[in-house]
């Protein structure tokens, strides 16, 4: 009875960090300038390679938003393809996968807060 007990009330415990972690995140109003920092600024791949990307969204006072959703879109996903959306972290990182798929250029298109970013991607063969 008394393990019963313990683990009520982990999982109590549990549920309650998880609803306080998710309020923490923060909604930034629009008329609030929202900065997008993507890194790199270009991108060089060849087919079936994975390679990161970070985004990072800064508030007017440069200070990082956590648990803003950033979407990410390949203007031409033949080329390339992108995760299509991420939650950024403590520090206001978000982590992307680009996917080269077929010689040509692509641009990725991040949005984040009614803002817009983008980063040229090159296949540069096989």
């Amino acid at each position: 009875m008394k393990l019963l007990n313990q683990r009520a009330q982990y999982f109590s415990l549990l549920w309650l960090g998880i609803i306080l972690l998710s309020s923490c995140a923060q909604t930034p109003r629009y008329e609030e300038e929202v900065r997008i920092i993507v890194s790199p600024h270009k991108l060089s791949v060849h087919s079936g390679s994975e390679d990161k990307v970070f985004v990072k969204l800064l508030d007017r006072q440069e200070g990082p938003l956590f648990g803003i959703k950033v979407t990410a879109t390949s203007t031409s996903p033949t080329v390339a393809t992108v995760t299509p959306e991420a939650l950024t972290d403590p520090v206001g990182k978000a982590i992307f996968i680009v996917h080269g798929i077929s010689p040509g250029v692509t641009n990725i298109i991040f949005s984040a807060a009614g803002q817009k970013a983008s980063m040229e991607v090159v296949f540069i063969g096989h």
